[in-house]
């Protein structure tokens, strides 16, 4: 097949890369199960409803030349001192607090970490993430495994708190520029970060592709706080497994804003053996035109009293279409487990369409656990309450849907993070 000449192609070339011992051969073997399994298609359960027949893999390269470099890279105006920017899976803006490095944290690209701090990388790193947990999940996970070509490293070491957040911007350029990058966090035990990454593209790219991986260890009583902006432009498929593991009473919290592409899918792992460990997902999704996404998110419970707690609201006009599966898992250890999951949708337009599965999967006999899922349009009669104080339409609408997404960016952290989510509805809207 074409996409297996490109890919072999990108895998001889990741081959001749100065690199240790180790980490070549875990890209060899995630290479054999990549080569082995099948494309996903709509008769595998986790891609029912998600359909890649209309991607050409043979019209994506690796290593297209960067368009626009350094200052013509556009980011949103920040006071944000810790900052990483790679374009075409290059880097092309990197600073950094220098007081961070006195206290033992260590903020770069991921390559670059490879070479200085190989005894802090290999331990987690080498936990391959080609073998993944669900079935579904491993053809990409195998690609990303072999093939990733640059990313981030953030580490904090042990009792080490940063309230002041790290940024990373990924930029992807050019016609069929392919890019895989992989996004590794770890907070030693008592430490506190919080970290936002942004996905952009420029320009028109005919179609584009983004195989993305971020793992991320709270090590106990740590927390660390990832905020997600993706924002690719819509000839762009994405591809992401973002996995969280919590240790004794760590704090994971996700917070995403997903606007852009053409086709995404997510999944949004977050495994809690810790005693005490609890997870917070807040996240918004406004769909137009056909742009397709598909969010996979898993609670998987397996230590003592740990909590979960996912809020996602979302909209879709015109033809597009989401698909939001969520299940949250209790092993039979997990005694004493709290956890929900509720997943709201605003149908904009008769013609998009939601598909919204939450689930329950429990083995234990002493936890709380709990779903919900709603689909609706606008109520008509709020829409004339607003009118009949002289608001015309568009904007009673405006109101409503914008109210609507406000659930859930009253519990962001960031007035920095709500404003850019809320700017960003605001501009689809």
């Amino acid at each position: 097949m074409s996409d297996n000449i490109i890919f072999s192609k990108s895998m001889q070339d990741t081959l001749t890369r100065q690199e240790p011992v180790w980490l070549s051969d875990q890209r060899r073997v995630s290479w054999d199960i990549f080569m082995a399994l099948p494309w996903p298609t709509t008769q595998d359960e986790g891609w029912r409803r998600t359909d890649l027949r209309k991607i050409k893999w043979d019209k994506f390269n690796f290593g297209l030349p960067i368009l626009n470099k350094q200052s013509k890279i556009k980011n949103p105006k920040s006071k944000i001192q810790n900052r990483l920017v790679i374009a075409n899976n290059q880097v092309v803006q990197y600073q950094i607090d220098p007081t961070l490095a006195a206290r033992g944290v260590i903020f770069c690209d991921l390559s670059t970490a490879i070479a200085q701090y190989p005894d802090l990388v290999q331990p987690y790193l080498s936990n391959d993430l080609s073998i993944s947990l669900r079935k579904s999940e491993r053809k990409f996970a195998a690609l990303n495994s072999a093939l990733w070509q640059n990313g981030v490293f953030l580490y904090l070491p042990q009792g080490v708190e940063i309230e002041t957040p790290f940024q990373t911007t990924f930029v992807l350029q050019g016609e069929g520029q392919m890019m895989i990058p992989r996004t590794l966090i770890v907070a030693e035990r008592s430490a506190k970060v919080n970290y936002i990454e942004e996905s952009v593209s420029q320009g028109a790219h005919g179609q584009a592709l983004n195989v993305g991986a971020v793992e991320i260890y709270a090590n106990e009583n740590s927390q660390i706080r990832y905020v997600d902006v993706q924002q690719w432009g819509d000839d762009v498929y994405n591809f992401n497994i973002k996995r969280a593991v919590g240790q004794n009473d760590s704090k994971m919290i996700w917070e995403t804003g997903q606007f852009g592409g053409q086709l995404t899918k997510t999944y949004y792992d977050t495994l809690l053996p810790g005693n005490g460990a609890g997870v917070t997902f807040n996240g918004v999704y406004l769909m137009q035109g056909k742009q397709h996404l598909d969010m996979d998110c898993l609670l998987h419970h397996t230590g003592l009293a740990t909590n979960g707690d996912v809020l996602l609201h979302g909209a879709v006009k015109d033809k597009s279409r989401m698909v939001f599966t969520g299940l949250i898992k209790i092993a039979p250890a997990a005694q004493q487990t709290n956890s929900y999951l509720k997943n709201e949708n605003m149908m904009l337009d008769h013609t998009a369409r939601v598909d919204t599965l939450p689930s329950l999967e429990i083995d234990a006999n002493d936890v709380r656990a709990s779903h919900g899922a709603t689909v609706g349009k606008i109520d008509e009669e709020h829409i004339f309450y607003l009118m009949s104080r002289g608001i015309p339409r568009k904007i009673a609408i405006r109101m409503i849907v914008d109210g609507f997404f406000h659930k859930v960016f009253d519990r962001m952290y960031y007035e920095q993070v709500r404003k850019w989510l809320f700017k960003a509805v605001s501009e689809k809207l």
